[in-house]
């Protein structure tokens, strides 16, 4: 018999978590179990059936505008409608936290998930390229002349998230985190911002990535490089919006991981 029930995150979960996180399809590293209570487990939900995880869902609310970050079925239980239930369940978590719409990523040739999420009035807004980026590789990027690379003061978040379509309140979110590191391409001659970049050492990689032009990528990679933790092999950049800017890093010798499209649409006001 069933007893499907949706819970809150509790400590023992993060085995759930590793045991279903691959089901991404993303060579991500499973977050560590500290870092996954702290930064994660406030924002997941889980459904379980008899005591045992059978999917789960993470979704942050930076402002009135949500992001579904996961939304990972059990693979012996798919077909039985949980995704669904999942997703009604992260809507409310959602609207309970102030939101009004909810955007998400999406694998392109995820057909099942495509479905799903167009169902609950969610459209495709715009595409995304994962690249993956040798370090070496940055110098075969054109050359930036006279650009400035800075730390990004706080005061200029919304600024940046307007000219660069970047989400509201991310910026701040990443605040938060104080290993991750934000920079500004800026033009010497005009103080015109350029580009900017939101790196996490921990993938290590930049999103959002964002550049009026492939060389001013080029200079906030190459400002970044003193944060690229030894050893590691390429950046991962997740670059939105840009088909441009994803085919001069894959000239320059990066290689595709992903095409993600983007959704978004209303929280839906009551369970379908």
């Amino acid at each position: 018999m069933s007893a499907l029930r949706i819970v809150s995150a509790r400590r023992e979960h993060h085995s759930d978590v590793a045991r279903l996180f691959p089901e991404l399809g993303v060579d991500d590293p499973v977050p560590e179990a500290a870092r996954w209570w702290n930064e994660m487990a406030p924002d997941t939900l889980f459904i379980e059936d008899v005591g045992r995880v059978v999917a789960y869902g993470y979704a942050q609310a930076p402002s009135t505008l949500g992001y579904v970050r996961h939304v990972i079925v059990d693979p012996a239980r798919r077909g039985e409608g949980l995704g669904r239930r999942l997703m009604h369940a992260l809507a409310q978590h959602l609207r309970e936290s102030g939101c009004e719409r909810w955007q998400l990523n999406v694998l392109v040739d995820n057909a099942t998930a495509l479905a799903l999420y167009r169902s609950l009035g969610l459209a495709i807004d715009f595409h995304t390229w994962v690249v993956r980026l040798p370090p070496e590789k940055i110098t075969a990027l054109p050359r930036a002349n006279a650009i400035d690379v800075v730390a990004t003061l706080e005061a200029d978040d919304a600024a940046l998230e307007r000219e660069f379509e970047i989400a509201p309140g991310l910026l701040t979110m990443f605040r938060g985190k104080p290993e991750h590191v934000l920079v500004t391409a800026v033009e010497r001659a005009s103080g015109t911002r350029v580009g900017f970049a939101h790196f996490d050492p921990l993938l290590p990689g930049c999103w959002p990535i964002r550049a009026r032009r492939a060389e001013h990528a080029r200079a906030l990679l190459e400002a970044l490089m003193p944060h690229f933790p030894a050893g590691k092999p390429c950046f991962q950049l997740v670059i939105e919006r840009d088909e441009a800017l994803a085919t001069a890093m894959l000239a320059a010798g990066g290689m595709l991981r992903h095409s993600i499209a983007h959704m978004e649409g209303p929280l839906p006001t009551r369970r379908a």
